[in-house]
This record gives structure tokens, C-alpha cells and sequence, in this order.
């Protein structure tokens, strides 16, 4: 998703809530006891009062409707680490947060930086993009949530990132990747990351690798959080700049789980 930036005079806050799903599923495919809601926010204003040139933000994300552990712990991680505004109490009142802090920081460096002979006005077309949404997997006992984030900052392009979430739906808790793979395993699932990506890629070692796609030129191979389980397998995403340089997109790797890892309670 990229945005346009449209040239409105005026600013638009919108929150709403109403029964929905995002993403390839149709709502009629979730488990009946699991019913979703939808707050989005919008603003659109211009970068000066005589310009054209607008900068915008659009946060939207579905949430739990009821008080389960559940919803709970999903309206946390919304919260807490997608908006980084903890001491909400709401998922609606942290994205209102997170949409003031933000436009407040942006109007202080566009009144420092802004020309109205500059040429280069348009890099203060900042935007921040949120979507996040229910993902439908074949692990019945996971609920999977995915993050996108889409923004652009000033400088010679934006940045697009995914970040995957997942909860026991029994229990409510978030999952670890510790949940998933014990200590004793982490050197076993690194290499078998490696080995995938090196087969992914076509390549004979490490060297080529880097060589033909820029793959672990920044950094060594994790155990990253961000991570999506499915029935057998678990996948790997890395967003830009974690194991490889801008140009390499994001980098997903996916492995046959460990086979002494904890069940989850899977169906």
C-alpha cells in the first residue's frame, strides 16, 4: 500500500466501530466467539496555510469486541507496541495519543524547515500508515494478527513493514518465540533458517548469498519475534534494514517446526 496524498483545507478525524474482517477472509470464516470491531483514525492537513502539499496519517485496527483475556491482551500489544502508548487505557484513546504526539512533532520540524521557495517542500509530506488485522491460518488454536506500517519520514523513500502477532486462544497469552522454540534449539533453527534461505536463493554458501541478494550483509541471522505459526511450520519475517540493506524488501524464511516444541494446545 502506498499513499496519495490528497490536498484537503481541513482536518479530518474519524472513529468508528462496527463488526468487520480485514484481510483475504470474509468474517463468516472466524470462529463464532471471536467478533471483531474496527477503530480507524484519519488526518489529512496541509504543511502551510498557502500550500497544496498535505501530510497525512491512517491508523486502523480491528479489535476484540468483549472483555476476554484475550481481547485484553490484543488491545495491549496495540496499545503498548504498535502505538507506543501504554498508559492508555484504550486501544481509541492510544491511537488519538499517537496521532497528536505525532502531528505535534511534525508541525515544530516542518515550521523550522519549510520554504515557500523551496524546491524540496515535498519532503515534508510526512504520512504513517497503520493497518492491522486477523490473519486466517490452519492453526485453529492461534489467533494470528498481522501490523502494517507504511510511512515516510522526509529523506529518498519511505519505509513499508509487517510485524506478526500471535495469542493462544485458549489461554490469551501472546506467544514467544521462546514458547516455541527452547533455548536448546535456537543454534538447530538458525541453521535451518540458514539452510532454507541459501535454497530459497540459489545459493552454495553464505557469500553468495549476500553476493546476489544483499541477505545478511547488515547482520547475522536471529530468533526474531516476528514470527507467524502455522500447523507445521513456522515463518520468519524480517523487515528492512534487520539482516539486509533497504533494497532487499522484506525477508521471509519459513521452517518445519522444532519437533520437541510446546503444542500450544494445537487442534
Amino acid at each position: 500500500m502506498r499513499l496519495r496524498h490528497f490536498l484537503l483545507l481541513s482536518l479530518t478525524v474519524v472513529l468508528c466501530a462496527c463488526p468487520c474482517k480485514k484481510g483475504n477472509e470474509d468474517v463468516e470464516n472466524e470462529p463464532a466467539e471471536l467478533l471483531w470491531e474496527t477503530s480507524a483514525l484519519s488526518i489529512i492537513e496541509q504543511i502551510a496555510p498557502d500550500d497544496s502539499l498535505c501530510y497525512q496519517i491512517d491508523l486502523t485496527l480491528d479489535t476484540l469486541a468483549g472483555d476476554s483475556l484475550l481481547a485484553r491482551n490484543l488491545a495491549a500489544v496495540l496499545r503498548d507496541s504498535v502505538l507506543l502508548k501504554p498508559r492508555c487505557a484504550t486501544v481509541e484513546e492510544a491511537m488519538k495519543a499517537f496521532a497528536d504526539s505525532t502531528t505535534a512533532d511534525w508541525k515544530a520540524e516542518i515550521a523550522e524547515r519549510y520554504d515557500p521557495e523551496s524546491d524540496f517542500n515535498q519532503m515534508l509530506q510526512f504520512s504513517y500508515a497503520v493497518e492491522g488485522f486477523s490473519l486466517k491460518t490452519n492453526r485453529d488454536d492461534i489467533l494470528s494478527y498481522q501490523v502494517t506500517k507504511d510511512y515516510y519520514l522526509g529523506g529518498p523513500h519511505g519505509i513499508y513493514d509487517i510485524h506478526y502477532y500471535n495469542f493462544d486462544k485458549k489461554s490469551g497469552k501472546l506467544v514467544n518465540i521462546r514458547d516455541i522454540v527452547p533455548a536448546d534449539k535456537e543454534k538447530e533453527v538458525l541453521k535451518q533458517m540458514e539452510a532454507q534461505l541459501l535454497e530459497d536463493w540459489d545459493a552454495k554458501d553464505v557469500a553468495e548469498l549476500q553476493e546476489k541478494t544483499g541477505i545478511l550483509m547488515l547482520n547475522d541471522l536471529f530468533l526474531t519475534n516476528n514470527f507467524l505459526l502455522k500447523k507445521d511450520s513456522i515463518e520468519f519475517l524480517f523487515n528492512q534494514y534487520e539482516i539486509a540493506p533497504y533494497a532487499a524488501g522484506l525477508i521471509s524464511v519459513t521452517i518445519k517446526t522444532p519437533s520437541n516444541s510446546p503444542s500450544m494446545g494445537r487442534n
